[in-house]
């Protein structure tokens, strides 16, 4: 098998007619509507600048189409922890994940898609997810949150060439591998807020069947948007208004932004928030049931060591965790610290540096959030690693990333520093290449740009000869012979290689099939591309890399 072994296991079923047919069937389009999908038009959307994030591209193909390719199976038992996911409406995780699913880790694994067998696919030790998570934009402030069996992380925007923080729309990535990241789109604009201009970082929590964003504008005031969805798309949920202004008891800080959502195990909703440049600046205050409006009369300050900003709270053994990013006075320079207590609004004590910045981070301050996935706990921040990768030297250029975070015998946190590596988490279960996968949910990209709002259809676009994006660890189950995409393209133009085994980590890859692009009608009309492949078993890094002047968008695709 080819992640066993160099040498690819040679496939004879394989017809000379298809290999034959290859050239020519790859170029045919077929109608999505005739064949049921969804199909649906495209909104081009802003999307943000892209920041390439570089990368070898995988190279030439190879001689002969009967040769299949087998890939890693194991030899025993099903995926652990790739079952579904019951969601649950309220609560929050011993992880400080708020309203968590509790995802289901069935010793059964995957069920068979289509009649299919159950998968025995296992990622290989090396996947695991980029440093940083992000590279088609600049995301910063991750509010992670875990609901339905994925994680949800929110995110700031920082749009390229801004000469200060001047983030306007928010963005969402979800993912059960921690590898495969879906970008939703935007989820939100400053437009659609009257009290709002600036978005800065925002906190999330999942209550009663719906979930909700809280946003600070600037650092002027505080407001509440809602969905029924975690992908977005979210509106305010107070008719014009903000939730805190400056005007509400002890709510006065020098920064009243940087809002972090709690619900407690017996399902009381906490909102912390503040920051200034010194002093006591933290505040916490709790919700009412509907989440858009506070029970407190006046909000509480929690006492801190070198606050600066960036509130964040999560619950760990019964324990209650503040943690915070610390401002330049307290010895070490910016840091995330934190503090503990065994109630979620007194009794704080300091405990220490989190996540001691490096160089990776210039020195600048930062933003994370905590939270337990499947029986680990993870710190989620940013980083300025795409920044210095790019040659670009801007305080507001940030990207998101994540590590693994581990717990002393006595409750507290094992320290961390800023990984420079550029893979971190391992890939907790393989990509079922057999259900419809969003082009989108990526774990590497080169040039693209993922564009289009939540809600309606988001796709990659934008896209340049040589560009590439990448799915970690596909599951091509017993053997795959087409891969099915939906993509839009006015005029046509373009091919899509596609390639096994390359471009994450610069690999060279194995080129399996190519199709060429027709013009589907408009670049809002998505039609299946049905692209035949040589036989292909096991997991697989799957890579779609562009040629041949390439004009069009990629909804999703699937494998046959």
């Amino acid at each position: 098998m080819l992640s066993q072994s160099p040498l690819p296991l040679i496939r004879f079923s394989t017809a000379l007619g298809a290999i034959l047919a290859l050239q020519s069937a790859c170029s045919s389009t077929v109608d999505a509507d005739d064949l049921g999908s969804t199909g649906g038009a495209a909104n081009p959307g802003s999307g943000g600048a892209a920041a390439p994030s570089g990368g070898a591209a995988p190279g030439g193909g190879v001689g002969g189409a009967a040769v299949g390719i087998g890939g890693s199976v194991a030899s025993g038992g099903a995926q652990t922890g790739a079952g579904g996911a019951d969601p649950s409406s309220g609560g929050a995780s011993s992880g400080g994940a708020q309203a968590t699913g509790g995802a289901g880790g069935g010793a059964g694994g995957d069920q068979g898609t289509g009649g299919m067998p159950a998968s025995t696919c296992v990622p290989k030790e090396t996947a695991k997810a980029h440093n940083p998570l992000v590279t088609q934009i600049f995301t910063a402030d991750p509010n992670a949150i875990v609901y339905g069996g994925k994680i949800y992380m929110y995110t700031s925007h920082d749009e390229d060439g801004q000469e200060g923080f001047d983030m306007v729309d928010y963005h969402v990535y979800s993912t059960d591998d921690l590898v495969n990241w879906q970008d939703h789109g935007v989820i939100i604009h400053a437009n659609q807020l009257p009290w709002a201009t600036r978005l800065y970082a925002p906190g999330a929590c999942a209550k009663n069947g719906k979930y909700y964003m809280y946003i600070p504008n600037s650092g002027s005031a505080i407001g509440v948007a809602v969905s029924d969805d975690p992908g977005g798309p979210f509106t305010d949920a107070r008719n014009g208004q903000p939730l805190i202004t400056p005007q509400f008891p002890n709510a006065d800080v020098p920064w009243l932004f940087d809002p972090a959502c709690f619900i407690d195990d017996d399902g009381q909703a906490y909102l912390y928030f503040g920051g200034g440049p010194s002093g006591q600046n933290a505040r916490a205050v709790r919700l009412n049931d509907d989440m858009i409006s506070l029970k407190d009369t006046s909000a509480t300050t929690i006492p801190t060591t070198a606050f600066f900003e960036a509130s964040f709270m999560h619950k760990h053994e019964g324990k209650y965790y503040f943690s915070y990013s610390s401002d330049f006075s307290a010895g070490h320079g910016a840091a995330l610290e934190y503090l503990m207590s065994d109630s979620p609004m007194s009794g704080f004590q300091y405990k220490g540096v989190l996540l001691a910045n490096g160089s990776i981070n210039r020195g600048n301050n930062n933003h994370g959030s905590i939270i337990e996935y499947k029986g680990k706990h993870y710190l989620f921040y940013h980083n300025r690693k795409l920044e210095q990768e790019l040659g670009v030297d801007k305080v507001n250029n940030r990207s998101v990333a994540i590590q693994e975070l581990t717990y002393n015998e006595d409750g507290t946190i094992k320290p961390l520093t800023m990984s420079t590596e550029d893979y971190t988490v391992s890939q907790l279960k393989c990509l079922d290449g057999y259900q419809e996968v969003q082009a989108e949910r990526i774990a590497e990209e080169k040039g693209i740009e993922v564009e289009g709002k939540a809600g309606e259809t988001v796709y990659i676009g934008q896209i340049s000869n040589n560009d590439w994006v990448a799915y970690s660890q596909v599951d091509f189950r017993e053997g795959a012979t087409k891969i099915v995409l939906k993509v839009a393209s006015a005029n046509g133009g373009g091919k899509i290689n596609v390639v096994v085994d390359g471009c994450i980590r610069g690999a060279q890859g194995t080129q399996v099939g190519s199709c060429d692009v027709t013009a589907t009608g408009g670049n809002n009309e998505y039609k299946e591309l049905s692209c035949p492949i040589m036989e292909t078993s096991g997991g697989h890094d799957l890579c779609l890399r562009f040629s041949d002047n390439p004009s069009f968008r990629i909804d999703s695709w699937h494998l046959e």
